[in-house]
């Protein structure tokens, strides 16, 4: 479980990075129907972030157990 909210983590991060970039670069070469579907991606990269953020923080194993 901890592996898929990594992968989700790594998978939101870049989507939203993606989305930002690739958004605002469109954006601004005037190619604005590419540029909508890019910044639609953003909270979709969001939701996979923080919903492998939260996976991994709950599944991962706490510093009191390893004792």
């Amino acid at each position: 479980m901890i592996l898929l909210g990594q992968i989700s983590f790594y998978a939101g991060l870049f989507l939203s990075i993606l989305g930002v970039v690739a958004g605002f670069g469109l954006m601004f070469a005037e190619v604005d129907n590419w540029a909508k579907f890019f910044f639609m991606l953003v909270p979709l990269g969001f939701l996979f972030l923080f919903a492998g953020l939260t996976t991994g923080l709950l599944f991962g194993s706490r510093d009191s157990e390893k004792s």
